[in-house]
């Protein structure tokens, strides 16, 4: 964005980035989708924090651009388990804080 000031009848233009409206934003992941060789194709999330209902489904490339672009993914185990969804090289996966049940593959078929 340009914004052009004046000082005794001249104008300068100068540069400023425009400032944005998105925030960062949580999303629990609370199911996950498979291919037919078992291979991790989508999460289903909940923008709200629900575990029993989520909002839409997206792709593990549509997972992996929110992380990159700040938001926080997690997923909460069968045990109250947290971890935090974090890129890995070819995708995503559940980062444990304390171990255990906060797993990707601990979360059930979104459907």
């Amino acid at each position: 964005m340009f914004v052009f000031t004046g000082a005794r009848g001249r104008l300068a233009a100068t540069w400023r980035p425009r400032p944005t409206s998105r925030s960062i934003a949580d999303y629990r992941i609370i199911c996950v989708v498979r291919g037919v060789d078992g291979d991790l194709e989508g999460v289903g999330y909940a923008a709200n924090g629900n575990g029993v209902m989520y909002d839409d489904i997206w792709t593990i490339e549509q997972a992996r651009g929110a992380i990159e672009n700040g938001d926080r993914l997690y997923a909460l185990g069968p045990g109250g388990g947290f971890a935090q969804i974090e890129l890995s090289e070819d995708g995503i996966r559940a980062r444990p804080d304390n171990g255990g049940d906060n797993t990707l593959d601990d979360l059930p078929a979104c459907g």
